[in-house]
This record gives structure tokens, sequence and C-alpha cells, in this order.
């Protein structure tokens, strides 16, 4: 079991390294053009694998935290005390898992669909995004009684996202061409999944030394991602003409 947990480790890795870099490719290209398409196309495949191992690797952990981290176990060590870390913070990242596969798979989806919102009606594409909604009180809770505020943040953020792509999927009128807006903020709200990831798990140990700064660090992409997406937003709202227009 630890060596499946190690070469999913690896994976999630380097394709998470591979993420962060194809990430900037589709959003520095023309919308529509091959570059952007087909770097998009790279973009979805890496991510479904980063969050597909790493929701696998946190439910792992969450089972057996003793028998997957066992390395962490010394003479003196106290094991309940342990095993209970170890679920708080792979809770989070098994959050971060499904906030980050349910982005980017909605930044595709409404893309394929457009206008036509009814083929996102169905149960199982909405169960993930509901699970993302359930899972925020929940998260907020363990971040709430252990006072870490990554969780209390994330919860909040997946919160939101949760139910802005529910409210798309469902409300019955949106504006002509909405799917435009809701491909690219779909497609950040992924990358800040990804470079939180990054900084809250791999850049754990080069930051340490920060103390309680680090947490600056582990927010940063939420809140430069969540300005980011509001600007480029309210920029191709112009671009693409997105206007009060009734669809289904």
């Amino acid at each position: 079991m630890t060596f499946f947990h190690s070469t999913l480790f690896i994976l999630h890795i380097l394709f998470g390294t591979a993420a962060l870099i194809l990430f900037w490719v589709p959003l520095f290209t023309e919308k529509g053009k091959l570059n952007h398409v087909k770097f998009g196309r790279y973009y979805k495949n890496t991510m479904y694998t980063v969050a597909g191992s790493g929701a696998l690797m946190a439910l792992m952990v969450l089972a057996a935290p003793l028998v997957i981290r066992a390395g962490m176990i010394s003479e003196n060590t106290d094991l309940d005390n342990l095993a209970y870390r170890l679920r708080v913070f792979w809770s989070f990242l098994f959050y971060l898992s499904i906030l980050s596969f349910t982005g980017t798979r909605h930044a595709v989806a409404v893309l394929k669909v457009k206008d036509k919102r009814a083929e996102l009606r169905t149960f199982s594409y909405l169960t993930p995004i509901v699970l993302l909604i359930i899972g925020a009180p929940i998260l907020f809770y363990i971040g709430f009684v252990n006072n870490i505020t990554l969780h209390m943040v994330f919860s909040v953020l997946g919160l939101f996202v949760g139910v802005s792509m529910l409210k798309y999927c469902l409300k019955k009128q949106v504006k002509s061409r909405q799917w435009i807006v809701e491909h690219i903020a779909a497609t950040i709200g992924s990358g800040i999944g990804a470079y939180t990831a990054f900084v809250a798990f791999g850049g754990r140990t080069l930051l340490s030394d920060l103390g309680d700064w680090q947490l600056l660090f582990w927010i940063a992409p939420g809140v430069i991602g969540s300005i980011a997406s509001a600007i480029l937003c309210k920029k191709y709202k112009g671009v693409f003409n997105v206007r009060a227009q009734a669809s289904a």
C-alpha cells in the first residue's frame, strides 16, 4: 500500500509540475486558435491526473494514516495525535482535489455545450459540484476546531465556486455567450487549486522556517487568482459582447 501511495505521489508531482506550466499557455494565447485549444486539452488531461491521484492519495491516508505515513513514527510518537494531524491535513488536500477537478471539468464542459446548458443538468455532472458545496462547511469546521486558517479560507472559496457552478447549470436564463466568462473563471479556479496544492504541500518544507507567515503564501494563489479572474472576465465580456439575452 505504501509503495502504491509513493508511486501515486511521484505521478502527482510530475503531472502537477506540468499543469503549473501548461496553465499559462492557454491564458496567453488567442482564444479559439490551435495553440489555445491544443494546450488547453493538455492542461485538462494533466489536471485530471493531478486531481485523481491527489484524491486517491488523500483517501488512503484518511483511511490508514499510520500505515501510509509509517515513516513519521518514532519511539516517542503519540500515535493518536499523529493520525489525527495527518487526517486534518489530508482532508484539506482531498477537498482541494475535488475543487481542481470540478473547476477543470466545468471549464471544458461549458465550452463544449455552450448555450445548451440542459446537458449539464445530469446526476453524474452535478454530483461532484454538490460534494464540493457539502464539503465546504465540513472543511470549515475542521479548520475552526483546529485553528487552521487555510482550511477555513478554502472552504469559503470552494463554497463560492460550487454554488456559482451549480447556479450556472440550473438557472433558467443566463446572458448570451455567458459560457465564455464561465470558461475563463472555471479555468482560473482550477489553477488556484493547482498552485495552492503546490505551495501548501510541495513548498511546505521550503516555507517551514517562516512560521505563521507561510499562510500568506498558501492563500496568495486564491487571492491573486480571484483578482485575475474578475479582471479577465470583465475584459472578455466586452470582447465577446456578453449581453443579457435569455438562454436555457
